[in-house]
This record gives C-alpha cells, sequence and structure tokens, in this order.
C-alpha cells in the first residue's frame, strides 16, 4: 500500500511540473488568496515541516499565516480554487 502511495505522489509531482504550477495559500474560508509559491520550494519547505502549512509558508517568506490556511495547487489562484471547490463536491456526492 506504501507504494502506491509513493508512486501516487510521484505522478502528482510530475503533472504539477508539467503543467507548470505553484502553490497557492488561502485562508481557511478560501476568500483570500495570502500568497503563492514555487512548485519547487513549496515542495521542499511542506516536507522540511512535516506538512505544516504554516511553517512552510513562513519558510517560502509569507509571514503571519493563519492557522486552517490551506495550499492549493494551480496555475493561478481562480484555477487552484475552482478546481479545490469541485474536489470538495465530487467527495460529499
Amino acid at each position: 500500500m506504501r507504494g502506491r502511495k509513493q508512486n501516487r505522489s510521484r505522478q502528482q509531482r510530475k503533472l504539477r511540473k508539467r503543467r507548470g504550477e505553484r502553490a497557492f495559500l488561502f485562508d481557511k474560508d478560501l476568500s483570500q488568496c495570502l500568497g503563492d509559491v514555487d512548485r519547487d520550494d513549496w515542495e521542499f519547505a511542506i516536507s522540511a515541516h512535516g506538512g505544516d502549512v504554516v511553517a512552510a509558508g513562513e519558510e517560502c517568506g509569507i509571514p503571519d499565516l493563519p492557522r486552517g490556511v490551506k495550499a492549493l495547487w494551480g496555475r493561478s489562484a481562480e484555477e487552484a480554487r475552482g478546481t479545490y471547490r469541485r474536489w470538495l463536491q465530487k467527495g460529499s456526492r
């Protein structure tokens, strides 16, 4: 099972690279984009901080992030927010 998860993560990283996506940081309500980070920088920071979005964001130069901040992937903030909302709707069915 662990091998499948790692393979899926690897595939997702390749897809994000190919599409030129960035990490966009949103407040917990998704009403405001608080900043964006280069893909390579974000992947390193989030890994180094064990998944702590606030600490990773601060390492990437976005200070004073509130708890509950969400990191979403996309080529633009609007795309990232839209993809996440569609994913939430799909999961609620």
